[in-house]
């Protein structure tokens, strides 16, 4: 996603461990609704011994031909065998159901990881009460947690795959020699391979940089601490006990400047993005930040807070700017974690956060100083802005918060706000050093995630996870270039053509809905972009010339520490000279690799990049309920979050109105309370045993769209079946056709996570957990129930 979530903006991977678990580094996530922040890729944040890429990769085809030939046998003598017991001809298949049976490798192999993910005893389970357990008590069997991660899923191998195909890339010489499509280089003219090569050689340089382990262990953490000193000069304390007075307000607010520059939040996280009442209009947007932890629950855990304080004791007492300072570690860090936890206290619900009526509240810039008079965030914006554009208003979500944080700070010492500022910057910073001065804040996020404390990721890993957010788009050019195809782009945008076809129909046939609605609905559907594999604009990252153009400010030398300054600087940049122009509605805000996709209420868009269009869940080679029952239920999510309870408000430019009438709203407001209410029974349990519910108002958007996702998915595969009528998978013929379409729905969900992670979700991620997205999408599936004889849930939560 883009570096910078805003609130009309996707945010986060299917689990995104490349950041700390610390919130600093987590902008706020205001309208836009990415596919997962849960069940994804895997933490390339940490760091650890390189592997040799070329053994890898010789020892995975090797493992991959002996899987495929041991798959092939025992497929083969399974059907054999089920030939021999007549139980090919069982009367439960249905009987439109094509005979054939697909047995090219990559039928076999799509067909092997759903038995190998299946439950051993998957025929004697109920799928109506157990299909969970049915679809993915295998996959829990299968595979172990990795010791660097706090998940691991199904989208997680897909990510795997991608990082194996983007470590090759990196490692590996430019691929001047390709030329299977009409973007390899091969096929590119002259002077356009040769700034192609360049680019490919900038984005290489930045990994060797991250990747040479020797010179960032000698230069060890001086360069971070350089840092730290500007922000003590910037905003000076020399006594433990003064309190910040109005004429410390201007350095306050000079020194906040300096590390949004930085691309350090503080006490409020500032960006820019659409006016979601002017969606082609970009505004200045604050959101409340501060604290962090993972939620406000945490401060209220003793011993997570004694943890906390220890390792920020730890951390000062080698990295505060003096002497005195260090000396007072214990003190201070007490001091910093009672700031947080006030700061916290005040922080709205993040349920609040996501709804766009509540957050959605515009000032004038000068009014925003009256507001939070001791941090000037009237000054901060107009400094941050470009030089030819003065702020005249912006969007200021919760200004109660940024009142009372004022009255706060206000009465707070100076040496616990200065520490507080070089907190947030060592936090954000301290993946950038290779020093011990910063090891208990990596020991300590392992901790909150379950992790062992000492374990550390593969070098390559972090450094390809930076690359990826550093110069993503040139990562981006390679990856496609190597992992997707002008077919694969072809079939997506069919399926969503198919979903949007179908949505529509759907509209039409509500009678809770009135009819003036569902034509601005019909025409919200019709004007939904489709972004579909990577971006053609913004950059066109097929184009060597636009890349170039594209990164031109940003500076890439030997030194990882001035490459990733000038990265953040570069971000920055990016953000705040945006003002004063039109929407760029040909942005992406994920790079192609991700494994991911989001709906853009504000640009009324949905994106799928290219890495969630990969084997198991995508391809053209394999029977449709396949890519239906995975892929385009992903879609269909998506599109509906064009109406869940957030994307509703939207109108079919991307305007925030009210375009609803009432008996629609009552009539959608009953429907999704029940949502709320069916969601809110799933548990699980917490660190200390007891169950904790899931949030159902948190994760309502997300549960609509999971419903409404299926739904068209299923119609859509239906209406292209009686066209196109599907193979069989081999060895899968206990199930019918529909029942398949299910099976790899869940199949995408399958996933584990640690018990200190899944609390984690629970009080921050407005998606809900695996286990609960399965179960409470196949219970409210009309089509689900009628698959596999089941009886009808009550209540059974519809709208869409």
């Amino acid at each position: 996603m883009a570096s910078q979530p805003q609130p009309n903006q996707a945010a986060g991977d299917w689990e995104n461990e490349r950041a700390p678990l610390l919130r600093h580094t987590n902008k706020p996530q205001a309208g836009a609704t990415a596919e997962s922040g849960r069940d994804g890729t895997a933490d390339a944040a940490d760091d650890g011994n390189l592997g040799n890429l070329a053994d890898e990769v010789r020892s995975l085809r090797h493992r991959r031909r002996v899987s495929l030939i041991a798959s092939v046998l025992l497929i083969t003598a399974f059907v054999v065998v089920l030939i021999l017991s007549g139980v090919l001809s069982r009367n439960r298949k249905s009987p439109e159901m094509d005979q054939s049976v697909c047995t090219t490798p990559t039928c076999i192999h799509a067909a092997s990881e759903i038995l190998y993910n299946l439950s051993p005893n998957y025929k004697e389970l109920d799928p109506c009460t157990q299909f969970d357990t049915l679809v993915c008590d295998g996959f829990h069997s299968r595979y172990d947690i990795p010791e660097d991660r706090s998940s691991y899923s199904t989208a997680s191998i897909m990510s795997d795959n991608g990082r194996t195909t983007l470590r090759h890339i990196l490692e590996s010489p430019y691929p001047g020699a390709s030329k299977h499509s009409a973007f390899s280089p091969m096929n590119l003219e002259k002077l356009a391979a040769s700034t192609d090569e360049q680019n490919f050689l900038t984005m290489q340089e930045s990994y060797n940089a991250c990747m040479n382990e020797t010179t960032l262990k000698a230069i060890g953490v001086s360069p971070l601490t350089e840092l730290i000193n500007n922000v003590a000069q910037s905003f000076p304390a020399a006594d433990d006990t003064e309190i910040l007075q109005p004429e410390d307000y201007a350095k306050l607010s000079d020194t906040i400047l300096l590390l949004e520059k930085l691309g350090v939040t503080s006490f409020e996280a500032l960006y820019t993005g659409a006016d979601d009442k002017n969606p082609d209009v970009v505004i200045i947007q604050a959101m409340p930040a501060g604290y962090n932890l993972p939620s406000p629950e945490y401060y209220g855990d003793n011993d997570t807070v004694k943890q906390y304080q220890a390792m920020l004791e730890q951390v000062f007492s080698s990295l505060l700017p003096t002497a005195a300072s260090r000396k007072s570690a214990t003190k201070i860090a007490q001091s910093v974690v009672e700031l947080e936890k006030q700061i916290a206290a005040l922080t709205p619900p993040p349920e609040d956060s996501h709804d766009v009526t509540k957050y959605y509240n515009i000032v004038q810039v000068s009014e925003v100083g009256k507001i939070g008079p001791a941090l000037g965030l009237d000054k901060v914006v107009k400094g941050l802005s470009p030089e030819n554009y003065a702020p005249d208003t912006m969007l200021l979500a919760f200004p109660e918060f940024l009142g009372n944080i004022s009255q706060i700070v206000s009465k707070t010492p100076k040496s616990t706000i200065q520490s507080f500022l070089i907190w947030n910057l060592i936090a954000s910073y301290s993946s950038y050093v290779e020093a011990p001065e910063v090891e208990p804040l990596y020991r300590f996020n392992n901790v909150l995630a379950g992790r062992d404390p000492e374990t550390k990721s593969e070098r390559w890993k972090t450094c390809l996870s930076y690359v990826d957010g550093t110069l993503g788009w040139v990562l981006s050019r390679f990856y496609i270039e190597a992992a997707f195809s002008e077919a694969a782009k072809k079939y997506g945008d069919q399926i969503i053509l198919d979903i949007k076809d179908q949505f529509t129909i759907r509209l039409g046939e509500l009678d809770w809905m009135d009819e003036s609605v569902k034509k601005l609905a019909a025409n919200k559907v019709h004007n939904i972009v489709q972004k579909i594999g990577y971006p053609t604009k913004s950059p066109d990252i097929m184009n060597p010339d636009a890349l170039r153009d594209y990164y031109k400010s940003l500076t890439i030398t030997e030194s990882f520490f001035n490459n990733s300054l000038s990265s953040n600087k570069f971000s920055a940049n990016q953000t705040w000279s945006a003002l004063g122009k039109p929407v760029d509605r040909g942005e992406w805000g994920m790079q192609a690799d991700i494994v991911n996709a989001y709906y853009n209420p504000a640009g009324n868009e949905i994106v799928f990049p290219a890495g969630i269009m990969q084997f198991p869940v995508f391809s053209v080679d394999l029977p449709g309920y396949v890519s239906y029952g995975a892929f385009a239920s992903v879609a269909g999510h998506e599109l509906s979050h064009a109406f869940d309870n957030s994307g509703r408000h939207y109108d079919e430019n991307g305007n925030f109105t009210d375009w609803w009438t009432n008996r629609t709203v009552e009539e959608f407001t009953k429907r999704a309370d029940c949502f709320a209410d069916q969601y809110s029974n799933f548990t699980i349990e917490d660190n200390d045993g007891k169950p904790l519910h899931v949030n159902g108002r948190l994760t309502l958007g997300e549960n609509i769209a999971d419903a409404g996702g299926v739904s068209a998915a299923f119609a859509s595969w239906k209406k292209r079946q009686v066209a196109t009528p599907d193979q069989s998978l081999p060895g899968l013929d206990y199930f019918t056709h529909d029942q398949l379409f299910f099976v790899f729905y869940a199949n995408w969900w399958c996933g584990k996570v640690r018990k200190e992670q899944a609390v984690n979700y629970i009080y921050t991620d407005p998606h809900s957990p695996s286990f609960a997205r399965i179960l409470g999408t196949t219970a409210n599936s009309r089509p689900f129930r009628e698959s596999f004889g089941c009886p009808v849930k009550e209540p059974t939560c519809e709208l869409w």
